[in-house]
């Protein structure tokens, strides 16, 4: 069992790094010697790294603007509407990504999005603009926020409400104004949690591909690389480019993951000047009401903005899409025209679709059989925390980099057993879904007390087998169910890896990009839309799994 773990799920994201290494002759001479651009492709290299790695700061400082004040208003019931803002939060994590980007580009860069209801004739971010001082694209960077901010809020959410409220309310009786208790005793107990899932954040936005590819421009990214080398059969410059970026998001996770435990309450705060002066600004703060609820507004507006108004302005523009070109009239740029018209998009859609659930549930029930296998040995077994932490790896690697490890891996190559295919692309859906359904599954597991009931069962003459089978996985179905749908939607939404390794079996995210690069707007408007829908369905589904 745990040879396949290693095959599957462990294998495909590194083996990259070992192949660089294995060809690193013919690596070094195309990236630095090459005979027609000497080292312009290490140039390349290093521009589309370094642009990544600007982006994913970025994001993460946006991130925690909006989404640490946010999580305390969720966590606190501070806000009406509580639930909804939960879901507006959720539901970047279940939409598909390149569905998502197609989104944010008619939202933001189309004169039919946003920039319609005030009344201008152009979009009101451009692809080209640039955030000053970091200097990323905009059109990047909110894409990467919208996508990146689940990550931060939900797992802070839920440190905030476990905490309970004790402290507070001593902090408050003994005087300290509100913003005082908050930078004092909150923020420092959830200071772990904060860190991880910053960093969890910034690695989503460094192998973040589908949405990237729509929106970025002529902006290239360390993962949109990567699959574009691949493309060009430059399997060697990918792969090193790939294995940089693997190295930078394991040296960004796991020293914060060693040292994220030995964060939080332990500092002693002296009086000072400095620190009196920040009180007594806190306190005259606090006491402004009128500045709490503007401050709620403009986040709740922010939110809706960042989330919400992408997915309305897909749903406008389709009755103006349905016929013809809402700009020239011709009929060819409607939907009717080129998804059930002469341009033949429908039969392509309707394989693409097949493929993405045929791919999306095997790839689940595979990964639910492997976690459950996974979980009798974690949960009591010496190598429970070695192996909990390595099953985490394919989380946080970009999944650009583990579709080139796979293919490596598993083609022609290396081990010989599927070249670029339906069945590579399952393959690849496993490794990164096992770790969904496992860390759910272990997360359920530790919440409930299973263990007293299995002991009831083993009194009355159960053997560990049926114990296990009658008694902890129907108390863990819940969790099991859970993980199973978030794995689910991963698949179906899922674009980097499988872009290099589906070979001529497209799935819907990817013949979005197809569509968007084709300029076929109207079909991929529609593909766009029929793929968000499914997604707030299934978010519906989630929210009545966990009650």
């Amino acid at each position: 069992m745990l040879a396949l773990t290693a095959l599957i799920v462990l294998a495909p994201p590194l083996y990259v790094v070992a192949y660089v290494a294995l060809n690193w002759g013919s690596v070094w001479r195309e990236a630095f010697h090459h005979e027609i651009v000497g080292a312009g492709y290490w140039e390349m290299i290093l521009r589309s790294l370094w642009l990544s790695l600007r982006l994913a700061l970025a994001t993460v400082a946006v991130d925690l603007l909006i989404g640490v004040p946010l999580s305390y208003l969720i966590a606190r019931r501070r806000v009406p509407g509580r639930w909804v803002l939960e879901d507006l939060t959720t539901l970047t994590l279940v939409v598909p990504t390149s569905a998502y980007g197609f989104a944010i580009l008619m939202a933001w860069s189309n004169p039919s999005g946003l920039a319609s209801l005030l009344g201008l004739d152009r979009g009101l971010v451009p692809q080209g603009a640039l955030v000053p001082i970091v200097n990323v694209p905009a059109l990047l960077l909110l894409t990467h926020v919208a996508l990146t901010l689940p990550y931060l809020v939900r797992p802070l959410v839920a440190v905030i409400e476990s905490m309970g409220e004790a402290y507070e309310l001593v902090s408050r009786s003994l005087g300290a104004p509100s913003l005082t208790t908050f930078r004092r005793v909150t923020l420092p107990l959830a200071l772990p949690s904060l860190v991880s899932s910053s960093v969890l954040a910034m690695t989503r936005s460094l192998g973040e591909t589908g949405a990237t590819i729509i929106v970025a421009g002529v902006s290239v990214t360390a993962s949109v690389a990567i699959v574009r080398l691949v493309y060009e059969f430059k399997l060697g410059l990918a792969s090193l480019l790939a294995s940089m970026l693997v190295a930078s998001t394991l040296l960004l996770v796991l020293p914060v993951e060693l040292l994220s435990k030995k964060l939080g309450l332990g500092r002693e705060v002296r009086p000072s000047r400095r620190e009196y002066a920040l009180v007594r600004l806190e306190k005259r703060l606090s006491g402004v009401r009128p500045l709490a609820v503007v401050v709620k507004a403009l986040l709740v507006s922010t939110l809706l903005l960042i989330v919400l108004a992408p997915l309305a302005a897909i749903f406008k523009a389709i009755p103006e899409y349905w016929s013809c070109d809402p700009y020239t009239g011709r009929p060819e740029g409607g939907i009717l025209y080129q998804v059930f018209g002469p341009a033949g998009y429908l039969p392509r859609l309707l394989r693409a679709t097949l493929n993405s659930f045929l791919v999306a549930s095997i790839a689940t029930l595979s990964s639910i059989y492997i976690s459950v296998l996974l979980f009798t040995i974690a949960r009591r077994g010496r190598l429970g925390t070695a192996l909990r932490a390595l099953i985490r790896i394919p989380l946080i690697v970009p999944t650009s980099a583990m579709g080139l490890s796979s293919l490596l891996l598993f083609g022609e190559g290396g081990l010989g057993l599927a070249g670029p295919s339906i069945w590579l692309t399952m393959i690849v859906h496993t490794s990164f879904s096992v770790p969904i359904v496992f860390e759910t599954l272990m997360a359920t597991y530790e919440s409930l007390e299973v263990d007293s009931l299995e002991e009831v069962a083993r009194t009355l003459g159960a053997t560990p087998y049926d114990a296990l089978e009658t008694v902890t996985l129907p108390v863990l179905k819940r969790g099991i169910t859970a993980g199973a749908v978030l794995a689910f939607l991963h698949s179906l939404g899922e674009t980097g890896a499988t872009m290099i390794v589906m070979g001529r079996d497209v799935t819907l995210p990817v013949l979005v990009v197809n569509m968007a690069e084709a300029l076929a707007v109207p079909a991929a408007l529609f593909t766009s839309a029929c793929l968000l829908a499914y997604a707030l369905v299934t978010l519906i589904i989630l929210r009545r799994l966990q009650g």
